[in-house]
């Protein structure tokens, strides 16, 4: 019996000692642990939470993206049209809009739902602030949407806007990682003082499953570029003229902080689209021609929250808001939701009046237009005063068909008359635009073409495969534009 008591007392005090053991190992690994860094992401296999302080871009579309996300449409079946609104010209260019007829299919309920949706979202933009503005976006640049076929034309628009004499910055925007390309983003732009800029960086920021492609990608862009005064180019539009000195340093973009230009169509939004807006009547002194978004200037300082609806109407313009603002016509897509966003929130805008220049070619006795010519601001807002009386300049030169991509060009038979053998100039003949630009803006562009087409034949993927670009590039450059020839 004393010897079992024994034994069960020598037990007892050796589980006291290894508790108390146990305890003292513990602690002492506790205060090692916090010395020591804790493992990244990337060592454990687990994602790493977004910790961005405020007044990052990033933590700025955290914010915005969840806010725009739950206020969506939440429809039971997209927005159709009865028919397809037709693309004309307005027959008074200077007389105000006339509401175009409604081809909108949408039941009442959804109506409801999307005008319940867009005053909960605009409800939401009272709470931005100036302070929070100015930490986020600072300075003044220019954005485009680049990457695949894209990157070809807007070194062309680079270049074109180095040649103005604009120092101003380029943010190249690039769908995603599969659209970055190394030997452009960091060998190429940044001699140009441009950069690429991943837009699925920030995406992985806001709501899962977001997808934006196609005609979404620029008002996104525009809203997630590091300035806070935007000069927003699509690749295929040159800058004329010297951004800085003759748009943000004048008049009217100095008083209204947003400038749009026209397009050659008239305008057929819904009559429906305002009451979702929250109209209470089709507004007034609309210009009667929709919109190009080829090019754009924005204020984010002043014009933010038009931003962020604009945005909002893209994200979901697919499925809604782009039927509702074009109704089917040709060019459906972001052009229309700049300005009517600005419209939605009474905020201050200046359309160009100015209308439209189309160049083209003549081949075989047909014209096809191949480019759109836009105005001077400046000039255009001068117009009609006592002391102005000078022509409205060009500021702009949209190639829109064809892009002026090097390899597209040589390889798609732009280029050839339709006898298959006569070259052709796509922009008209030389005399007509010495008089309109002061001179050959054609010949310049085949000068580029020729230079960045011969540099980057190798580096640019979309370029890579294609036979001899550099010499059937000099080839045509020389034919048409060498007068020794």
């Amino acid at each position: 019996m004393r010897l079992t008591l024994r034994w069960l007392a020598f037990l007892v005090s050796l589980v006291v000692f290894l508790f108390y053991l146990y305890r003292s190992t513990e602690s002492s690994l506790d205060s090692l642990r916090a010395k020591l860094p804790l493992p990244s992401a990337q060592e454990t296999g687990q994602s790493e939470p977004h910790t961005e302080s405020p007044g990052t871009i990033s933590a700025f579309w955290q914010q915005w993206s969840r806010i725009i996300h739950e206020n969506r449409p939440n429809t039971k079946s997209s927005v159709t049209v009865k028919g397809t609104a037709t693309t004309v010209s307005p027959p008074e260019p200077n007389e105000p809009r006339q509401p175009y007829r409604d081809l909108v299919h949408v039941s009442d309920e959804d109506l409801e739902l999307l005008r319940l949706s867009h005053a909960r979202f605009v409800k939401e933009l009272e709470s931005l602030k100036t302070n929070d503005i100015d930490k986020t976006f600072q300075g003044r640049g220019a954005v485009m949407v680049g990457g695949g076929e894209y990157f070809g034309p807007a070194v062309i628009s680079i270049h074109m806007l180095r040649r103005t004499g604009s120092e101003l910055p380029v943010e190249v925007f690039v769908p995603n990682q599969n659209e970055y390309e190394k030997d452009m983003c960091e060998g190429y732009l940044p001699k140009l003082n441009a950069k690429c800029v991943v837009l699925a960086d920030f995406l992985a920021h806001g709501p899962t499953g977001l997808e934006i492609k196609h005609y979404q990608l620029k008002a996104i862009s525009l809203l997630l570029s590091s300035f806070a005064e935007v000069l927003l180019l699509d690749s295929d539009s040159n800058p004329l003229v010297d951004p800085g000195t003759t748009i943000f340093d004048t008049e009217p973009y100095l008083s209204h902080g947003l400038i749009t230009w026209p397009d050659f169509w008239g305008a057929t939004e819904s009559p429906q689209f305002w009451h979702i807006a929250g109209l209470s009547h089709f507004p007034e002194d609309l210009p009667p021609t929709s919109n190009e978004s080829g090019q754009l200037v924005i204020n984010k300082r002043t014009h933010l929250a038009t931003l962020l609806l604009a945005t909002y109407y893209n994200l979901y313009g697919p499925e809604h808001y782009y039927t509702l603002l074009s109704q089917g016509a040709l060019g459906q897509g972001d052009k229309e939701t700049f300005m009517a966003a600005a419209v939605a929130l009474n905020a201050t805008y200046y359309r160009v009046k100015t209308p439209v220049l189309s160049l083209g070619r003549h081949d075989g006795g047909r014209y096809k237009g191949t480019a759109m010519v836009q105005h001077l601001p400046l000039d255009d807002a001068s117009q009609g005063q006592e002391a102005s009386g000078n022509a409205v300049r060009p500021a702009f030169l949209h190639c829109n068909t064809p892009k002026m991509n090097a390899g597209h060009l040589v390889d798609e038979g732009d280029l050839l008359a339709v006898d298959g053998k006569s070259r052709l100039r796509l922009l008209g003949p030389k005399s007509d635009l010495d008089k309109l630009f002061g001179f050959d803006v054609e010949d310049t562009l085949w000068d580029l073409l020729v230079q960045t087409g011969c540099e980057l034949a190798d580096s640019i993927n979309e370029w890579k495969d294609r036979e001899r670009l550099c010499e059937r590039l000099t080839e045509h450059h020389q034919l048409v534009f060498d007068e020794a020839s």
